[in-house]
């Protein structure tokens, strides 16, 4: 009495599809259906069963067997490519064993006997009610879980793209220094010639044609170096999206006018290996930031390591379709228990120098937005590689 009344209060709310072709049998299992179910959507055949099932919001299905046009296990197969899941009972006088190995291949719950026994219907919509509610659970619970993910998804992101922020702002700051020191000769240069004019006037020298030319000419050259510079600066800064193709030759020879000066001060020596053809699509100033980032890794070191004859090296080369960009240095490598840590986010070795552990995680992230593999070993220094393709 118990499951009775629990079955009638949990099957209430349900919608059941009700399919059987014969008129009397179809009152007669109205009057005990109406009993368990407030809503009830009833079919004439197996046809009008499939019509009615895709234009209602169905929970169960109760099914007549032999039925013309269409039979029940000839509807359910139908029914089963548009919901995998749905609880389908089938109703039949008869027990040949062909149909109910059929039924069974086509995921049927449970199975009724016509003239119904109350007894034996209470318990197969027992069943089929909890089946149907744990379904719902699993969906409800399903979806609460994407959800969730989601939301985590897009924290991380979120995260991702702050620390990408100060990455950048962290480059600027170094790029602004890098702007300073690179700017200090040649602008002392530009003053100095024009304090010699000056001073040549002051005393009325007279000043040769040639002298004023070359006083020209070297000022000249000095402008173009800082407007030269001034470019690539701002092209590194500049915030555009589009993903292009772009020389990874040009790429090195950009980055090593960049940092030319830190680099000369610091005593390192690049070497550029690619050849001119070779090009990828992406966005020259991600590819920057990620070369940088790498580059500034081995600086620190070599500085740290106290080589001598300081080298690093960008090569690029193509092979099987894949295009690879290594970074490379001669400063002594990275310790091996520390080697699979390197691009995980806080992790570094220079906290006692301002170090922040996400200059390489930056990297990583990078290199993961082109899909590409970022790489580390050792051969005689760090050798940097990401992979594209």
């Amino acid at each position: 009495m118990k499951n009775l009344e629990k079955t009638i209060k949990e099957s209430f709310n349900l919608k059941l599809l009700y399919v059987e072709d014969n008129a009397e049998a179809r009152e007669t299992s109205l009057d005990i259906f109406e009993e368990f179910f407030d809503n009830i959507v009833v079919a004439v055949d197996g046809e009008d069963g499939l019509e009615k099932f895709k234009n209602n919001d169905i929970d169960l299905i109760i099914t007549d067997i032999y039925m013309p046009k269409m039979s029940g296990l000839e509807m359910t197969e139908e029914i089963r490519k548009f919901d995998e899941n749905i609880t389908i009972l089938v109703l039949s006088a008869y027990t040949q064993t062909d149909y109910f190995l059929k039924s069974i291949k086509l995921g049927v719950s449970g199975y009724l006997f016509k003239p119904l026994n109350l007894k034996q219907f209470t318990t197969s919509i027992y069943k089929s009610v909890q089946n149907i509610n744990l379904k719902k659970e699993n969906i409800a619970y399903k979806n609460s879980l994407e959800e969730k993910i989601q939301e985590q998804v897009e924290i991380l992101r979120e995260k991702d793209n702050l620390l990408l922020q100060q990455s950048k702002m962290a480059a600027m700051g170094e790029m602004i220094d890098i702007i300073a020191h690179q700017w200090r000769q040649p602008l002392g240069l530009i003053l100095l010639n024009a304090d010699l004019l000056y001073m040549n006037a002051e005393d009325n020298k007279k000043i040769a044609q040639q002298d004023i030319f070359n006083h020209c000419n070297k000022t000249s050259e000095h402008i173009k170096f800082l407007s030269s510079t001034l470019n690539e600066f701002r092209n590194f800064f500049r915030s555009d999206l589009n993903i292009k193709e772009i020389s990874i030759k040009s790429l090195f020879e950009s980055i090593t006018v960049l940092l030319h000066d830190a680099l000369v001060e610091d005593q390192i020596e690049i070497e550029i290996m690619a050849e001119d053809d070779i090009l990828i699509d992406a966005n020259a100033n991600d590819i920057k930031h990620l070369i940088i980032n790498l580059i500034s890794n081995a600086k620190d070191k070599l500085k740290s390591n106290n080589v001598r004859n300081r080298k690093i090296w960008l090569k690029s080369w193509q092979k099987n379709g894949k295009t690879t960009i290594e970074v490379r240095d001669n400063g002594g490598g990275i310790p091996e228990e520390i080697i699979d840590k390197i691009f995980k986010l806080n992790f570094t070795t220079k906290s006692d120098n301002g170090g922040t552990g996400v200059g390489l995680y930056m990297c990583k992230l990078i290199a993961n937005k082109y899909h590409a593999l970022l790489s580390v070993s050792n051969d005689n220094g760090a050798v940097f590689k990401i992979t594209f393709g």
